[in-house]
């Protein structure tokens, strides 16, 4: 009886965990980046990102970016984390969202990236999250 208790608190920690881990990855824009390094980047692509109208905001959009960026914050390489899902029946509005996410990073480099740090940002990963550039 008092592992099955153990067990159900470990188990109701372990859920609360990753509820925190999950909202704060969400809420995050870029990795690699301080918070105000963050900010700025997000307001320099956020001024470069058209966010297609008609979208069903009640669905899941978040379209994660990686990018591999030189020293001076242009791209060598950029790619959509969950590629596979671009093609899969019904997931036409991720498909729009992530090619408009591609085209601002595109549109907007070179990315103002910090001075210093270049091995912590050189790989960075964006979220882009619709209902998140409509709040402001």
């Amino acid at each position: 009886m008092i592992d099955k208790a153990k067990e159900e608190k470990a188990l109701k920690e372990s859920i609360e965990n990753k509820k925190l881990t999950q909202s704060s990855v969400k809420n995050s824009f870029a990795t690699g980046l301080t918070l105000s390094e963050e900010d700025a980047l997000r307001a320099q692509i956020f001024g470069c990102w058209s966010v297609p109208l008609g979208l069903p905001y009640d669905e899941n959009l978040l379209v994660k970016l990686k990018l591999e960026l030189k020293k001076d914050g242009t791209i060598l390489k950029s790619e959509i984390v969950d590629h596979q899902r671009m093609n899969m029946p019904g997931q036409k509005f991720y498909k729009i969202l992530a090619e408009s996410a591609l085209r601002a990073v595109r549109l907007c480099q070179p990315l103002r990236v910090p001075p210093t740090g270049y091995e912590k940002w050189k790989n960075i990963q964006l979220n882009f999250d619709p209902t998140e550039m409509l709040k402001g």
